[in-house]
């Protein structure tokens, strides 16, 4: 049985880290859409503009910052629920628990290398696309 294509929007502003991510999803194959935006400047507009499945983000992105992205996705009707994953070099505790207050499903540190990055991916895959249930398929209709 195939499945539906879903739809991760990336906000990530190093373009490398980017790449990375891209590269690493793109390498397993599977059923997503990466959509990627380089501040949280643009992701509102994303989010409004397309139906996501999952946001994944870094903290330290330029103007508002993922924290601040974070809050505005939780406090959105439409986004309230989004899976929302922080990929951040940040490994400062602070960050890790103000992640989790303010809504962020899961948190995890950038890999060091290319075979990391994929190692994530099949990760992030296996549990997100192929063992959690996503809320959009729970909604009482």
């Amino acid at each position: 049985m195939a499945t539906a294509v879903k739809r991760l929007l990336v906000v990530e502003d190093d373009m490398v880290d980017a790449r990375f991510v891209i590269r690493a999803f793109s390498a397993i194959g599977g059923n997503i859409e990466i959509i990627h935006v380089v501040d949280a400047d643009h992701a509102p507009i994303s989010l409004h503009a397309g139906q996501f499945d999952y946001v994944l983000m870094d903290i330290n992105i330029p103007g508002t910052d993922g924290m601040e992205l974070l809050k505005q996705i939780r406090s959105n009707e439409k986004t309230a629920v989004l899976p929302v994953i922080m990929l951040t070099s940040s490994m400062n505790p602070r960050d890790v628990y103000r992640s989790y207050a303010y809504g962020a499903n899961a948190y995890t540190i950038k890999p060091s290398s290319i075979s990391g990055y994929r190692e994530f991916a099949e990760g992030f895959s296996r549990f997100w696309l192929e063992v959690a249930v996503h809320p959009h398929t729970t909604l009482p209709h």
